[in-house]
């Protein structure tokens, strides 16, 4: 894949092709964003396009350099990773002696720093020299989703390249190129992580079970059918705190998902906008067993749920919100008091 062809961060990629088209190429450089992923695609078909043998500012893909960058094979793209939680001295006294050696076989050498903020302050230290005294040939590109942890010394040292999250939009077209079904890419999209290797790890058929196993909840719930199945369930789950969390987060958020289905049928019954539009006939069903404020508070509580999750909140507390939400009077208190439908319930309260 050549530079132009990357998808997302057009500003960025305009930025490093600005760089080729001028043959100033920066001896350091950050990309920081919440993708990991994306950062190292740009940051390798930023090298493949700066030593490109048909000098085009882009790389043609067909040349043995390209390829053998492609493969992981190239002796003058170097990508390094921390070993254990930080970076470790020989790491970085061999990338130092690294780079005061000349280029194996291209014109520059390109160093690809994952995670770079787990440099510790003593190897980043050992470390800056290098950017202060960088050889011409030398290109470091420095990748983090934490810029803050990087020390201030060797931020001033580098061109800093923001990346922003993947639009769904984007993120279903980048899975349409690597050759997904355009309709699973499409839910891929919306369903998954902005990190677009935990996208690409997804199961499809798993994804699939999560949906059709939220909507039979959903369908319980609101039908108040089974509610003390799902609650034995819930508390069964919460043993393991770790676990639970996860299971409860996916859970709150493909429910909501469903719940602004539901909510976009009965505003125009259109499935154009639809995100689970396989679904439209059971999602209309269960439109009619309720009305639109209360589709509207459930949506607006299953934003405060997912919120709470982050607060820490005591497993049985989570529990019990979310099923209580679901009654016809409203939400209940872990106190056991009403609060009325639409009132927002005491938040970030830790219960034990």
């Amino acid at each position: 894949m050549s530079l132009v062809e990357l998808i997302g961060n057009t500003r960025v990629k305009a930025t490093l092709s600005s760089y080729l088209r001028n043959e100033r190429v920066p001896s350091s450089l950050i990309f920081t964003g919440s993708d990991p992923y994306h950062q190292l695609l740009f940051a390798l078909n930023f090298a493949k396009a700066a030593l490109c043998l048909n000098k085009i500012n882009d790389a043609c893909d067909r040349c043995r350099y390209c390829l053998a960058i492609d493969r992981g094979l190239f002796p003058d793209v170097q990508i390094l990773e921390p070993d254990g939680q930080f970076y470790r001295k020989n790491q970085l006294d061999e990338l130092i002696a690294g780079a005061c050696q000349r280029p194996l076989q291209a014109e520059k050498r390109f160093f690809i720093m994952k995670d770079a903020q787990r440099l510790n302050e003593n190897s980043a230290n050992s470390f800056l020299k290098t950017l202060e005294e960088p050889l011409p040939t030398n290109v470091f590109i420095l990748l983090t989703a934490n810029l803050a942890q990087i020390l201030p010394t060797i931020q001033s040292r580098c061109q800093i390249l923001k990346f922003l999250p993947l639009s769904n939009q984007e993120v279903k077209l980048e899975l349409q190129s690597r050759g997904v079904d355009p309709e699973k890419a499409r839910l891929l999209a919306f369903f998954s992580a902005d990190d677009m290797e935990d996208v690409a790890a997804v199961d499809w058929q798993e994804l699939e079970e999560k949906r059709q196993a939220m909507l039979s909840i959903l369908d319980c719930l609101i039908r108040q059918s089974q509610v003390e199945d799902i609650l034995l369930d819930l508390y069964d789950r919460s043993r393991s705190r770790d676990s639970f969390i996860a299971y409860f987060r996916e859970m709150v958020n493909l429910i909501s998902v469903l719940l602004r289905d539901i909510m976009v049928l009965m505003v125009d019954g259109s499935s154009t906008t639809l995100i689970n539009s396989d679904y439209k006939e059971k999602l209309m069903e269960l439109a009619a067993l309720t009305n639109i404020d209360k589709i509207f508070f459930l949506i607006r509580k299953m934003e405060f749920l997912l919120r709470d999750i982050q607060r820490n909140l005591n497993a049985r507390v989570l529990i019990l919100e979310f099923i209580n939400s679901y009654t016809p009077e409203g939400t209940r208190t872990p106190g056991g008091t009403r609060t009325p439908e639409g009132a927002c319930p005491q938040q970030g309260v830790n219960y034990g």
